[in-house]
């Protein structure tokens, strides 16, 4: 036993893990099992201590306390064109699945379900590491291997939710095969660093799929919010948060088969207090060590007329680029080039992540918290940016009622007031 390794109880005191189950599903000895953390609203891995050897693995996996994004990209992508928000990347597009139904049931334009789906109707793929809300706790993300069509069209459409994608590791880590993985950015990071210190994990996995993610909201957001409409939590039989067109809505079905539908721009902001603390620190949109990243495609023309939903398409190795180059030529999706520019125009939220993180890592080190280290290039930020941050922490720490941190970002407020813009 090697009492010196860190283990990951020192990334949750810290306050920066992601709950993102990375370290549940790599613990050689199950050790370790993701736990909703009620008061919080958010996974937490808990470590069983008789189980546990101190190994070190489940912090050596944790994307928590940071990244070395420059050499993992260096390493991963070699020698290809780069960009601050987007990092190394091979090409930019636009598209969805040709089937109007995966299509109008897709958070948008049900790309990711039509590749997903093409890969393993051609064998390219045994299964796909995916997520669904669970039926017997359907507020609650269940991350399952997928292997047949079925099974992967469940798990279709966005979960504003947390989920611990990478505690399914385990049972893709017993299975014979090749596997797809779709997670978010952090999820994606976890299972990289993973792969590093577990080769037989890298055999498994072919394609590593990444959902664009600006920011993600606690289990609260979700339960408030129901309650807000008249809705018991409890009460509620089924629900998905996208689907029924673009950019879609909120199906809510109550016990005894009453649906309620609320369209997306009616509750999503009101998830936006209840986000995750740990994704406010996060610099990472795109998924930038995915070989594939998707997206909703808010391309301006798109947006005013495109009512079936399309995704942005990020590519970063030439594996990617040939699942897409096949799907295209047998018409499972549709797919055109989209400009760089035009790509970064659509989405407002990678100003947040890269020009903005370094605000929000300054309050949160003022207010005594601990924030992640990235090696990687950041924008700089502009007054106006420090200031929307303290408004943006205000509102969350109003919300979780932490007064400790209130005065600290009241304090820090003054101070800002006081100088000249």
């Amino acid at each position: 036993m090697n009492s010196k390794r860190s283990t990951i109880k020192h990334v949750v005191k810290r306050g920066l893990c992601t709950g993102c189950g990375t370290c549940a599903g790599a613990c050689p000895r199950e050790a370790l099992t993701m736990v909703v953390d009620r008061k919080k609203g958010r996974y937490l891995p808990q470590l069983d201590e008789y189980k546990c050897t101190r190994c070190g693995l489940c912090y050596d996996v944790c994307p928590g306390p940071g990244l070395d994004f420059e050499s993992l990209g260096g390493s991963l992508f070699g020698d290809v064109p780069e960009h601050l928000a987007l990092g190394k990347y091979l090409g930019t597009y636009v598209g969805h699945a040709t089937d109007k139904k995966v299509r109008h049931n897709g958070a948008s334009g049900g790309l990711v379900t039509a590749l997903l789906t093409f890969a393993l109707e051609e064998g390219l793929i045994d299964g796909a590491l995916v997520t669904r809300l669970r039926p017997d706790r359907p507020l609650e993300p269940e991350p399952f291997i997928a292997r047949t069509k079925e099974e992967i069209v469940a798990a279709a459409r966005s979960k504003y939710c947390p989920v611990a994608a990478g505690a399914a590791l385990k049972p893709l880590l017993e299975s014979a095969g090749r596997f797809a993985v779709v997670g978010l950015p952090c999820h994606i990071q976890g299972i990289r660093l993973a792969e590093r210190r577990l080769p037989e994990l890298s055999e498994r996995i072919r394609y590593r799929i990444s959902i664009a993610c600006s920011l993600d909201y606690s289990f609260l957001g979700t339960e408030r919010f129901l309650r807000g409409i008249g809705i018991a939590p409890e009460a509620v039989e089924m629900l998905e948060y996208r689907g029924r067109g673009w950019p879609g809505s909120m199906l809510i079905r109550a016990r005894g088969g009453t649906d309620t539908i609320v369209p997306l721009a009616d509750y999503y902001s009101r998830l936006r207090p209840y986000t995750l603390g740990r994704c406010t620190l996060c610099s990472d949109m795109f998924g930038e060590l995915s070989d594939l990243s998707c997206g909703d495609a808010w391309v301006p023309e798109l947006v005013n007329t495109d009512k079936a939903g399309s995704s942005f398409v990020v590519t970063r190795t030439p594996e990617a680029e040939e699942l897409l180059e096949q799907a295209a030529s047998q018409e499972a999706v549709q797919l055109s080039e989209l400009g760089l520019e035009e790509l970064l125009a659509s989405q407002k939220h990678a100003v947040f992540k890269k020009r903005k993180l370094k605000a929000r890592m300054l309050l949160n080190r003022v207010t005594g918290r601990s924030v992640p280290h990235y090696r990687q290039r950041l924008s700089e930020p502009i007054q106006g940016d420090y200031l929307d941050a303290l408004k943006f922490y205000l509102a969350r720490s109003a919300l979780a009622g932490d007064s400790a941190i209130l005065r600290a970002l009241f304090h820090v407020a003054r101070r800002l007031a006081r100088k000249k813009p």
